[in-house]
């Protein structure tokens, strides 16, 4: 079985970066996710992930979001998740990860709670 995960960059603004992701998050996919998002914390160390096109997402996908938010951390930012479906929300919930993040509902949401909220995103 092969399963794909697509990053795109969702935009910057000052120190925050936001990815746009879709497919599946897990064993296979993590490895490609954790270096892309850890190559911008040096210029964006605080990094918005749009998780709404995730479809599935296990232990290995959970385990590179937190290491991810440990970088981010490191580097004086954050990571930040944006509308995880129901399945990723349980997931959040049943390994106590949910108190660590902070969860956004949508995109605009997150991208006026980063600082400088007054000023637009870059595509």
């Amino acid at each position: 079985m092969t399963t794909t995960l697509r990053v795109d960059t969702a935009g910057t603004r000052g120190q925050t970066a936001a990815f746009s992701l879709a497919g599946d998050l897990d064993l296979h996919t993590a490895p490609v996710l954790y270096p892309t998002v850890e190559d911008v914390l040096g210029s964006h160390p605080t990094v918005i992930m749009d998780l709404t096109g995730i479809t599935f997402c296990d232990s290995s996908g959970l385990n590179a979001l937190i290491r991810l938010r440990r970088r981010a951390q490191e580097a004086g930012g954050d990571l930040i998740l944006v509308a995880p479906s129901q399945q990723m929300l349980r997931l959040l919930s049943i390994t106590g990860a949910a108190r660590i993040f902070t969860i956004h509902a949508g995109l605009p949401e997150a991208w006026n709670a980063t600082p400088d909220p007054g000023t637009p995103p870059t595509p």
